[in-house]
């Protein structure tokens, strides 16, 4: 009994630490081994070097650790000489980040709503993360925050952080309205690492700043979202064909995105997807399943 005792104790602490951590789903992974391998890498042995299971990458929806994320680019960019694995890597992702919000964005009627759909999204698939937004006359700041310090202050983060936003923005408007400066918390004083970012930014860049965060003319708050949308819907129904999915399905995977953070219940559920309660219950017992029984699974 005692033995019995102190192995559930070793549970319960084990599994109060995993549900401190922050998350994140591992379609954020998508691309990674591809760009491992044109460098002559091994995804696998990356995988493991940073504590997660070498067959990861052949799995969607699942959740890791989100440092271990972030240390799994630190590796690649170590050891395969890649410093600039985050930023090909968000590059490569392009809109597919927001594929499952497609039926929720076409009900936006300009891009300021779009914001925040994507905000709320990413606060489900992201637990522990935040993006701000600041509106200062002509001028619209997106800053970047994520819970844990250490995290905060790594080369590759910053990269995929940035990077993401830059490549959602592009993809949303285009390059008529370029970004006006990108700002990083780290330093960096080579001058040719300097120039490529801005090369790749298309911006001014500034390091040893107080915030991680980008600037860009408000006037996008209300611009139409027509080309976001045509973007998603492209990329859904080319790799997700996330609208012609079965309800069953769809929930399984906000679920999945959901459990990152704890907002699995059906309340939380049915906002994200923009049903009442009722009608996903009933959509449900249509095909002789349950929510909480998917929950369950």
């Amino acid at each position: 009994p005692q033995s019995l005792i102190f192995l559930i104790l070793i549970i319960v602490t084990k599994l109060s630490l995993t549900m401190n951590t922050p998350y994140i789903n591992t379609s954020f992974l998508r691309g990674f081994s591809a760009l491992v391998l044109s460098k002559g890498g091994n995804p696998s042995a990356l995988y493991e070097s940073v504590g997660l299971d070498k067959e990861i990458f052949l799995e969607e929806s699942l959740l890791i650790p989100s440092d271990k994320f972030i240390y799994l680019l630190e590796a690649a960019a170590r050891e395969l000489d890649f410093p600039d694995v985050a930023m090909q890597l968000a590059q490569q992702q392009d809109m597919m980040i927001l594929a499952p919000l497609g039926p929720m964005l076409h009900r936006c009627h300009n891009v300021s709503e779009a914001l925040q759909v994507i905000m709320k999204y990413l606060r489900v698939l992201v637990s522990g993360y935040q993006m701000d937004i600041q509106i200062q006359q002509d001028c619209l700041t997106l800053t970047f925050n994520v819970e844990r310090p250490h995290i905060q202050e790594l080369v590759q983060y910053q990269d995929y952080a940035m990077a993401s936003a830059v490549s959602v923005l592009r993809s949303t408007l285009g390059k008529s309205h370029p970004i006006r400066g990108c700002y990083f918390l780290r330093s960096e004083r080579n001058q040719h690492r300097i120039s490529e970012y801005a090369r790749y930014y298309g911006c001014p860049v500034a390091f040893n700043c107080r915030t991680l965060s980008l600037t860009v003319d408000s006037s996008i708050l209300f611009q139409d979202i027509g080309n976001l949308i045509k973007q998603v819907d492209a990329r859904v129904n080319r790799a997700l064909s996330f609208q012609n999915e079965g309800i069953v399905d769809q929930v399984t995977k906000v679920i999945s995105f959901s459990l990152a953070n704890g907002s699995s219940k059906i309340e939380d559920i049915v906002s994200s997807m923009n049903y009442s309660q009722r009608t996903l219950q009933r959509k449900l017992s249509e095909h002789n399943r349950s929510y909480s029984a998917l929950l369950d699974s």
